[in-house]
């Protein structure tokens, strides 16, 4: 009897709720959705708003500086889950650069490169930006004020090819976010 009488007020409960301004259509909680509701989708540093880009060189590669004046705590795991998704990515085709690696050692090595040719970047409609760098490389995502620095480590050998492939996708995330070319 007891058990009844919960069930009653719960099925009551839930009744009242769904007639008092429930809502009838669910939450979007798809990635698919999510992505739609947040263009760039939800992964995109640049939907962040007041969210900014610059390309900076380094002796073993180069790194995408993001700031923002908007929520830096949103910006900051965005780039951290896109330097988790690059290494994934790119770990999956070898060992990974950490930028100690010598030219000389590097003889016989094979690189990775899936840009297209010279230094520019390849076209990509990715909504995952982490999709973007296509120069074998590893990724780590640091804090700075006001946002993040992902820096990107390749072969001695790669380093021209990857900043260039950066400069051009600081250019592009600027100018059109995360969408495609």
């Amino acid at each position: 009897m007891r058990n009844r009488c919960l069930v009653s007020v719960l099925s009551v409960s839930l009744s009242l709720a769904v007639a008092c301004g429930g809502s009838s259509s669910p939450t979007p909680t798809t990635p698919a959705a999510a992505a739609a509701a947040d263009p760039g989708g939800p992964l995109c540093p640049m939907t962040v708003p007041g969210t900014s880009v610059a390309e900076v060189d380094a002796d073993t590669g180069g790194a995408l500086v993001f700031t923002t004046t908007g929520d830096p705590s949103v910006l900051r795991a965005r780039v951290a889950g896109w330097a988790e998704r690059h290494n994934a990515r790119h770990g999956a085709m070898g060992l990974l650069p950490t930028g100690d690696e010598a030219a000389p050692a590097m003889e016989g090595h094979h690189h990775h490169h899936h840009g297209g040719a010279g230094d520019a970047p390849a076209a990509s409609t990715a909504a995952d930006p982490a999709e973007l760098v296509q120069t074998h490389s590893s990724a780590t995502a640091v804090d700075v004020d006001g946002g993040a620095r992902l820096e990107f480590k390749t072969f001695p050998d790669q380093v021209g090819a990857l900043q260039g492939e950066l400069r051009g996708h600081a250019a592009h995330l600027a100018t059109v976010g995360c969408g495609g070319r």
